[in-house]
C-alpha cells in the first residue's frame, strides 16, 4: 500500500481547514438570520430534548476538534458557552480539552514526526524539537504555550508526547494551566460573539 506523505498530510489538513472556515461563515449568517437558532427557540428545546446525550454530543464533538481542528477560532469553545452557560459551558469544554489532550499527547507518543508534522511547516518542528531536548526550559516553554492565546497548544500535545516527560507529568501541567486560558476564552469569545450577532443580524 502506498504511504502518505507529509505533504499529502498537510494538503489535505488544509483544505479540512478551508472547507471548516467557509462551513462557518455560512452557519453563522444561517444561525443569525433564524429565529431557530434564537434564545429560547427550536434549538434550545432540541437540547433540553436530548438530556444527558446533548453535553455527551458536544464534549465528543470537542474532542475531535482537538485531535483535528476542522472548526477554526475555536469556536467550538465559544459556542460551549454560548449553548449552556458560562459555568457549564466551560465545564464541558474543560472535559473535552482534557480528553483531548490526553489522546494527543499518546498520538505524539505513538506516531511521532509522521503526525506532527502533518499540522506544523519543518521550520516550525525544528524550532518545537530544540525547546522539546531543552529538558525543564520545555515545561516552561508548554506553561507559556497552554496559558498564551495563538499558540499551536494541541500540537504541543502531541510533541510532549515526544519528549521524556512522563504522561502524569504532562498531565498535570495541562491540568493546571489549560484551564486558565480556556476560561479567558470562553467568557470573552461567547459575549463578544453574542454581541456581534445582536449587532448584525438585529
Amino acid at each position: 500500500m502506498k504511504q502518505i506523505t507529509i505533504q499529502q498530510k498537510r494538503k489535505v489538513i488544509r483544505i479540512l481547514t478551508i472547507t471548516g472556515i467557509i462551513l462557518t461563515i455560512i452557519m453563522s449568517f444561517v444561525i443569525g438570520k433564524s429565529d431557530f437558532f434564537k434564545p429560547y427557540g427550536g434549538f434550545n428545546r432540541l437540547l433540553a430534548s436530548l438530556g444527558l446525550f446533548s453535553p455527551i454530543i458536544f464534549i465528543v464533538i470537542q474532542i475531535s476538534q482537538i485531535i483535528l481542528p476542522i472548526i477554526p477560532f475555536g469556536l467550538m469553545y465559544s459556542l460551549g458557552g454560548i449553548l449552556y452557560g458560562q459555568l457549564w459551558g466551560f465545564t464541558f469544554n474543560l472535559i473535552g480539552l482534557a480528553l483531548g489532550s490526553a489522546i494527543n499527547f499518546y498520538l505524539g507518543r505513538r506516531f511521532g514526526p509522521a503526525i506532527v508534522l502533518a499540522f506544523i511547516s519543518d521550520r516550525q518542528y525544528e524550532e518545537y524539537m530544540e525547546k522539546m531536548n531543552q529538558g525543564d526550559k520545555f515545561k516552561k516553554f508548554l506553561i507559556v504555550g497552554f496559558i498564551a492565546p495563538l499558540f499551536p497548544d494541541d500540537v504541543f500535545c502531541m510533541i510532549a508526547g515526544m519528549s521524556k516527560l512522563s504522561f502524569w507529568e504532562f498531565y498535570r501541567i495541562v491540568l493546571l494551566f489549560r484551564p486558565i486560558s480556556l476560561f479567558v476564552f470562553t467568557y470573552t469569545s461567547s459575549h463578544l460573539l453574542q454581541w456581534g450577532f445582536k449587532l448584525i443580524f438585529r
